[in-house]
């Protein structure tokens, strides 16, 4: 009996693996599609570690001069990489603003009389801007947004007049500063001649046509033609008449 029980469970074992169920046709492929796409993220991660590894290198070949510090520190010792640390955070920095200074001393005392006209220069126009008021004149259809704008961004305190049909409808203030507009040619030139002559302002005339006031208001009166020509025209009649006066 123990034999044939033997027997029977030795028949048993080598049936078993024929009976287990082999793997299809299509669950192959689609394992082998699997490692084909896990292999090919794997290449991909490969690369993306190889170039930062590149970068890295190259980055590191800016400190390529000082490969050998660990070596030479290591050899000074402790205090010795204090004292060079002292020296790179103390010392140095203070030698380079003393040089700084001597330089800038130098060149405040050699064009002392340069920076000292520009100061004045500087004085002298912002007392001019505080004291006047320009009043722009321009005509009810005319623009004048780029000589507002103008003014304002260069300091000046301004009071658009913009909607006058004749020029004596302007109304203002006996310092004030007053410029014509004239740009789309709305007056006549006659009309801006008469309008100029009766009144003892500072007048800037900007448009067409050529203005020549009376001899005693020339030295109050200036003009352009273009743009460009705008604020440079205008100060440089207030320079004149104040620095005369």
């Amino acid at each position: 009996m123990a034999v044939i029980a033997i027997v029977f469970f030795m028949s048993i074992s080598i049936q078993a693996p024929a009976q287990q169920k082999l793997p299809s046709t299509e669950a192959i492929v689609e394992r082998l599609s699997s490692l084909e796409k896990e292999n090919q993220r794997l290449k991909e991660d490969i690369a993306v570690v190889k170039s930062e590894n590149d970068e890295l290198e190259a980055s590191l070949k800016e400190y390529e001069p000082f490969k050998n510090w660990a070596w030479i520190l290591s050899g000074l010792g402790f205090g010795s990489i204090l004292g060079l640390a002292w020296m790179c955070l103390k010392v140095i920095p203070a030698k380079i603003n003393k040089q700084v200074d001597e330089i800038i001393n130098k060149i405040l005392t050699d064009r002392r009389n340069d920076f000292l006209g520009l100061l004045k220069e500087y004085d002298f126009e912002k007392s001019v801007k505080e004291r006047h008021r320009v009043v722009l004149l321009s005509h009810r259809n005319g623009s004048d947004d780029y000589h507002y704008r103008m003014l304002e961004t260069n300091g000046f305190n301004v009071t658009a007049l913009t909607k006058l049909e004749q020029l004596q409808d302007a109304e203002f203030a006996s310092e004030d500063i007053l410029v014509i507009n004239n740009d789309g040619f709305h007056w006549t030139l006659e009309q801006v001649h008469a309008f100029i002559n009766a009144h003892p302002n500072y007048c800037f005339y900007f448009g067409k046509g050529v203005i020549i006031p009376e001899p005693n208001r020339m030295d109050r009166f200036a003009a352009a033609n273009f743009r460009t020509q705008f604020i440079g025209n205008l100060m440089n009649l207030l320079k004149y008449s104040h620095h005369q006066n």
